[in-house]
């Protein structure tokens, strides 16, 4: 058999897999807080906005922040993540952050040419009092990325574990 026969072929996509697929690191503060939690609400940890700094003859700077919203892509995240929880887990998210006893705050980075590169999340109580948190990387660029869907998913399973660990 030559170098690039079958098996050898076989051997590198494992290992690409192996190497390249989608992760997750959670660090759990308090699981007493995390028991006592009965319902969640999800959002963003951060309003987006941008900063615009404007000069005038005098020398005198003049800020103004603009507030943005968020993307479509990042508003579909986190609907996705919360029917996930929600209709797979049966986990009881609400809308209402007035209803909620536990916060679940999201905040997506992007790679540079589009696509989820990793989200971090943030568990709280209704005290604001750090319960979690989780870092999901989704996988190499090249090799096994996860679109849209998938990872929207892949965030909502590492989400649920740790949720349903109580």
């Amino acid at each position: 058999m030559t170098k690039y026969s079958k098996p050898n072929v076989w051997r590198f996509m494992i290992v690409l897999i192996i190497a390249g697929c989608a992760t997750f690191k959670t660090t759990l503060y308090d699981q007493s807080k995390l028991k006592a939690v009965t319902s969640w609400h999800i959002d963003f940890s951060y309003e987006t906005g941008e900063i615009e700094e404007k000069v005038t003859s005098e020398k005198e700077a003049e800020v103004k922040v603009i507030t943005t919203g968020h993307s479509p892509r990042d508003l579909q995240l986190r609907d996705d993540i919360f029917f996930h929880l929600k209709d797979k887990y049966r986990i009881p998210v609400v809308k209402d952050v007035n209803v909620a006893s536990g916060f679940i705050s999201i905040h997506p980075v992007h790679f540079y040419l589009g696509g989820f590169k990793s989200l971090d999340v943030t568990f709280y109580d209704r005290e604001n009092n750090l319960i979690a948190r989780i870092r999901v990387k989704n996988g190499d660029r090249r090799a096994t990325f996860k679109e849209d869907d998938e990872f929207a998913e892949y965030c909502a399973d590492a989400i649920a574990g740790l949720i349903l660990t109580k």
